[in-house]
């Protein structure tokens, strides 16, 4: 036969250093729980975000390049220096008479600006404006002022460059009225979601003027050395 004493201690409970234990490793385990399942999550976030911005970047460096590839001989491309809010200096980069970009369908001889927008948590965005044709200088600062329809956000120190000869070793920052088409144009930026900078380069082919032009050119050009032949 058992001792009683034996027995007692058998059936006896947990006591409460036990009990604290126990609840002790069963809040660390869920802690640890927790900060796996937490960092899981950040991580898809993070993931779901770049992904998202990525597809955006290709969506609008896709647009942008088929906007260059398709301007008309007549287009120009310009880059204009307005100053926001803050009084930072701001490019916007204008492409005159564009027809059937950007999903837009001809605007008539308008335009299409590329603007860069400050916004309160520090960053910009590229926003899409348009210019009619013909538009008076308070039209035209209405259309700079207009919130646009936005293309690309997140940004940080965005700016254009361009090359408007082969021989041009360094890429320009300016392109004013009258300056010739440019060959070549890159954008730079920074963005949130992505670890590294940015860097898109689009080519401007070289157009000639269309036939209509061309025959109205030669014609006139007949006509001249015509009537100073005897």
């Amino acid at each position: 036969m058992k001792p009683p004493t034996l027995h007692r201690r058998i059936n006896r409970g947990f006591t409460l250093l036990e009990v604290v234990i126990s609840m002790l490793i069963l809040a660390l385990l869920a802690g640890a729980v927790y900060a796996i399942v937490s960092a899981a999550l950040s991580a898809s976030q993070a993931t779901m975000a770049q992904q998202l911005t990525l597809r955006r970047l290709d969506a609008f460096e896709r647009v942008t390049r088929e906007a260059f590839l398709n301007l008309p001989a007549e287009g120009g491309v310009t880059l204009e220096i307005g100053h926001s809010s803050g009084g930072s200096a701001e490019q916007d980069l204008v492409i005159s008479k564009p027809q059937g970009i950007f999903g837009l369908p001809s605007l008539a001889g308008g335009s299409i600006v590329l603007a860069a927008r400050a916004k309160s948590d520090g960053t910009r965005t590229m926003i899409l404006l348009t210019i009619p044709a013909n538009a008076t200088e308070r039209e035209r600062n209405q259309a700079f002022l207009a919130p646009g329809t936005p293309l690309l956000p997140h940004l940080r120190k965005p700016r254009w460059s361009f090359k408007t000869t082969p021989q041009d070793e360094e890429w320009k920052e300016e392109l004013p009225v009258g300056s010739a088409k440019p060959i070549l144009i890159r954008f730079q930026t920074e963005i949130d979601e992505l670890p590294h900078p940015v860097e898109s380069i689009f080519y401007l082919p070289a157009i000639a003027a269309t036939p209509a032009a061309a025959t109205s050119t030669n014609g006139s050009s007949t006509n001249s050395t015509n009537s100073i032949t005897p």
